[in-house]
């Protein structure tokens, strides 16, 4: 009797391990699944922002003609336009700097931080972000994105 107890106690185990097994296989899907849907979550918001901004630039010559002076030329524009300029541009660099923050955090797939870093990148090696590293405002954005935009700089040898 007391062999088959321990027989049975041995087939309780492996049922217990295997069940144990089970769960965390389907708890690696179930993670696997939320992170897709987090990440589909997060571009979204972020083609939303997107489109608002490009919306909001294109609503007005006079912005469009302000943010492009501004991210190409900063010293083109009068002090009033720089002014005006320095927050449009501000509000650009924002949106950058949370896709690269999106991206450090693995909220964006592979393929979704490919085609923003492009546009990340484009901000970063700017004129106007040039100006808004030399302006007292850069400390207000996050230090690991500043030093991104820094180094992409050094390596395409672009002054601050």
């Amino acid at each position: 009797m007391l062999e088959t107890l321990e027989e049975y106690a041995l087939i309780a185990e492996i049922i217990s391990a295997i069940a144990i097994i089970i769960s965390l296989v389907f708890v690696g899907v179930q993670i696997k699944a939320n992170t897709k849907a987090t990440q589909a979550s997060t571009f979204h918001e972020i083609a939303a922002l997107d489109i608002n901004i490009l919306l909001n630039f294109g609503n007005s010559k006079e912005l469009a003609r302000i943010i492009t002076a501004f991210r190409d030329n900063p010293d083109s524009l009068t002090e009033e336009e720089q002014n005006h300029g320095f927050y449009l541009f501000g509000a650009e660099v924002r949106h950058v700097e949370n896709l690269f923050l999106q991206n450090e955090n693995k909220m964006l797939s592979a393929k979704n931080w490919k085609s923003r870093k492009a546009l990340v990148d484009g901000v970063v090696l700017s004129a106007g972000f040039g100006a808004l590293l030399n302006h007292p405002f850069s400390k207000f954005f996050d230090g690991s994105f500043i030093e991104y935009g820094r180094n992409r700089r050094k390596k395409f040898d672009i002054k601050d």
